[in-house]
């Protein structure tokens, strides 16, 4: 099978990682369990700097960085949480970062990113041709691009998680992972083949952007024309080279959720855990709601992967708007 990773670096890049980032907490809920007919672990990702998962993608980037390019840079494309983690680990470690996100943004993952001391640019009417301009930055410039899906180091930063998982749990049947450009549901493979052969992962996906669903069900990479979620850590129109034969080949199974499935996720999460979650940060557990006849009586984790939801769009969720 054709993993862009190995297991061998991912324990590189948690060795990199250790002397910033603590172990998350990997957490039951009976409540939950109530609700879905199964054992459910919630592994705590919100409670990292950015409150995200994404600062191990960044921070496994930025220290795999040879020192002269530290010192040039690094741009990305993104619509928030890869930009705020790359903002943080460039200001741990000293290098100067740029960002670019769509026109009409999330305006507080945008003020995250400037809180963090990065160079923020506004460009494009979707994340996918955010791509195009720190691209062409990055050649202006000589900033290394720092991909939020396809790059090598980026998914064995989120393939720590996990590993984390794996170490934690005493019974694990199934792991259920949210997928925007695949890092996390590819880190969760990679994981399990070497340390939980046995595991099953399943990805999900809003049904509003579900290029990858979509080409998951054809066997065939397909691109859509919108990706208009308010998850927005969902929210790509295409499938990306470094993750896609892995998805192809290795996950179990993969749903799609809507727009209310989400919402109703992330009232279950605050209801259940007490902890919030942003839209893609529920996503795992929408996609176990949805898979709960295949996973009836297992013992599945999810990953609260982040919780860096507006107020205006919290707001609609508690109301019922969404």
């Amino acid at each position: 099978m054709p993993w862009p990773i190995t297991i061998d670096d991912v324990t590189a890049a948690r060795a990199r990682l250790v002397p910033y980032l603590p172990v998350t907490p990997l957490r039951h809920y009976p409540v939950l369990d109530e609700v879905v007919g199964a054992r459910v672990l919630v592994k705590h990702e919100n409670h990292l700097p950015t409150n995200a998962f994404k600062a191990r993608n960044t921070l496994s980037f930025m220290t795999a960085l040879p020192p002269d390019q530290r010192a040039r840079g690094v741009v990305a494309a993104t619509r928030g949480n890869h930009g705020a983690g790359l903002a943080w680990a460039g200001a741990q470690l000293g290098v100067p970062v740029v960002i670019c996100v769509p026109h009409g943004n999330n305006p507080e993952k945008n003020a995250a990113i400037r809180g963090h001391g990065a160079e923020l640019v506004e460009a494009g009417r979707d994340y996918d041709e955010a791509v195009d301009v720190a691209k062409r930055l990055a050649a202006e410039r000589g900033l290394a691009i720092a991909h939020s899906t396809n790059d090598a180091d980026v998914i064995a930063g989120a393939a720590t998680l996990s590993v984390e998982i794996c170490e934690q749990a005493e019974q694990l049947d199934a792991i259920v992972v949210a997928v925007g450009g695949g890092s996390q549901a590819v880190g969760a493979l990679v994981a399990t083949r070497a340390l939980r052969p046995t595991v099953a992962v399943y990805g999900v996906q809003a049904a509003a952007a579900s290029a990858i669903h979509d080409s998951w069900h054809a066997m065939a990479r397909l691109v859509t024309e919108h990706a208009d979620t308010f998850a927005d850590g969902l929210a790509t129109r295409a499938t990306y080279d470094l993750t896609w034969d892995a998805l192809r080949e290795g996950l179990a199974g993969f749903v799609a959720v809507t727009e209310a499935e989400l919402a109703a996720a992330i009232r279950l999460m605050i209801r259940a855990t007490h902890n919030l979650a942003e839209g893609a940060g529920a996503a795992g557990l929408a996609g176990l709601c949805k898979l709960r006849d295949v996973l009836a009586g297992k013992t599945v984790a999810i990953i609260l992967s982040g919780s860096n939801i507006d107020e205006a769009t919290l707001r609609r969720v508690v109301t019922g708007e969404l």
